[in-house]
């Protein structure tokens, strides 16, 4: 997650890939569940990054902190604990 910091590195394997018009869609199987929980964790904030940016929150704190808050209201569940469980309990795609 060159994002948050380019050293980042969560232990896991390519489990899928799909190609597409532009690239590829691929998908990680992590090694247990904590690491699964830590890249999502990593996920939220990359994307709470990018739509402060999308919303073009420059340099206001305030702006910033109420975006933020914004997206976590709208998206929290999708990266609660529960849905790791499920992420992590589905079965990787032969």
């Amino acid at each position: 997650m060159p994002t948050l910091n380019a050293d980042i590195c969560y232990p896991g394997y390519v489990a899928w890939c799909l190609r597409r018009k532009k690239g590829y869609l691929v998908g990680i199987a992590f090694t247990d569940e904590q690491t699964l929980f830590s890249a999502r964790m990593g996920e939220q904030v990359c994307q709470i990054e990018r739509y402060c940016r999308m919303n073009e929150a420059h340099d206001d704190l305030q702006d910033i902190q109420a975006l933020a808050l914004q997206w976590v209201e709208q998206h929290a569940d999708e990266f609660s604990h529960d849905s790791v469980r499920k992420a992590f309990a589905q079965p990787v795609l032969d």
